[in-house]
């Protein structure tokens, strides 16, 4: 975990100096590669970790945003919560 935040701010530190074209075009790139995933099927994008309805989702978001980055933020949140609503020891 300690290696995937040191990647995400080295990332981010690499996006974060970028001039606005530069991230607008990033970001261009990145809904290319969104929407290449829309080719997979669904037990490989269940795989991924995002469904068919997060493709579309992360589709409609404005350029200004990164998608794939939005995808992995919105897949964090829907695991922690799947995680917290688990049932514990008293529900068996």
């Amino acid at each position: 975990m300690r290696d995937y935040a040191l990647n995400r701010a080295i990332f981010e530190d690499r996006i974060g100096n970028r001039s606005l074209f530069s991230r607008l075009f990033h970001n261009w790139k990145a809904r290319k590669e969104v929407t290449q995933l829309t080719e997979f099927d669904d037990f490989l994008l269940a795989d991924i970790g995002v469904s068919r309805d997060d493709l579309e989702w992360a589709a409609k978001l404005p350029i200004t945003t990164d998608p794939t980055r939005a995808l992995e933020d919105r897949a964090v949140l829907r695991d922690r919560h799947r995680a917290r609503n688990r049932p514990g020891w008293g529900a068996y």
